[in-house]
C-alpha cells in the first residue's frame, strides 16, 4: 500500500448525558489508511462504528486526539475550513442515500462539484462521466425520487467520488438493501478503487463485505483492534 492518506490518533469521544453522566464511546483509538487501501470496520450495533467514521471524516470532532488527512493535522481547523477538506478530499455514503429528491441523479451528482466553484458546464460533463462509472447514464434526467434504492445508492457513490477525494468513507452503505443489490453495491466499491485509487474505509454488518477488505478492525468496549476473518 502507499503513504498514510487518513490517520486518527489517541482519539476519545465522550458524550455527556442529560443526568450529568459522561458515555465514552471511543477512547484511544488509533488507526491508519494508506492511499488505495480498502479497510472493514466492524462491531456490535451501537459499538462506535458511526462515530469513527465521523471523527475521520471531518464531520465530529474528537474530544481529545488528532485527525491527519495527507498528512496535515486537521483537528483545530474552523468549521468553514473543515467543511472545505471535506467537501474537497473526503467522500462519504451513507445507510440512507440523503440524495436532495427534487434534483435530478445528474443535478445530485454535480452538486458538491458546483459548491467547489466548479463552473455548471464542466460539474455536469464529470457528473454523467461518474454515472456512466456507476452504470446509471440512462437515469441522468430522473429525479432521485424515482429511482430504486439501489440506483440511489448508486447515485451517492458517484456524487461521493465527483471532487476526486483521497477516502472514501461508507457506513452501513449496503444497510437498506436486498442481497443482489448489495453485491452489486460492493463490486462497484472495488471497482472504482482500482479504477480511482481512492481509499476505501467501509463500517459495516456484511461479512461478505468485511471479507473482500485489505484488514478487518473492531470496535469493542471503546477500544479498535484488528480482527480476525473467522471471527
Amino acid at each position: 500500500m502507499g503513504s498514510p492518506v487518513l490517520e486518527g490518533s489517541a482519539l476519545r469521544k465522550v458524550y455527556h448525558e442529560e443526568d450529568g453522566s459522561e458515555l465514552t464511546i471511543l477512547d484511544g483509538v488509533d488507526i491508519e489508511v494508506r492511499r488505495g487501501e480498502a479497510i472493514a470496520v466492524i462491531g456490535a450495533s451501537g459499538a462506535g462504528k458511526s462515530t469513527l467514521l465521523h471523527l475521520l471524516g471531518l464531520l465530529d470532532r474528537p474530544t481529545s486526539g488528532t485527525v491527519r488527512l495527507e498528512g496535515r493535522d486537521v483537528s483545530a481547523l474552523s468549521a468553514r475550513q473543515l467543511a472545505a477538506v471535506r467537501n474537497s478530499r473526503i467522500g462519504f455514503v451513507f445507510q440512507f442515500h440523503h440524495l436532495l429528491r427534487e434534483f435530478t441523479a445528474l443535478e445530485n451528482v454535480m452538486m458538491p462539484l458546483l459548491i467547489a466553484g466548479t463552473a455548471r458546464r464542466d460539474a455536469a460533463k464529470t457528473a454523467h462521466g461518474l454515472l456512466v462509472q456507476v452504470g446509471l447514464q440512462a437515469r441522468a434526467t430522473h429525479k432521485s425520487s424515482q429511482l430504486s434504492g439501489g440506483e440511489q445508492q448508486r447515485v451517492a457513490v458517484a456524487r461521493a467520488l465527483a471532487n476526486q477525494p483521497a477516502v472514501l468513507l461508507a457506513d452501513e452503505p449496503s444497510g437498506n438493501l436486498d442481497t443482489h443489490t448489495s453485491k452489486q453495491l460492493h463490486e462497484l466499491f472495488f471497482q472504482l478503487r482500482s479504477e480511482h485509487g481512492v481509499a476505501l474505509v467501509l463500517a459495516t454488518h456484511n461479512r461478505e463485505l468485511a471479507a473482500r477488505t485489505d484488514r478487518i478492525l473492531e470496535v469493542r468496549d471503546t477500544q479498535l483492534s484488528n480482527a480476525s476473518r473467522a471471527d
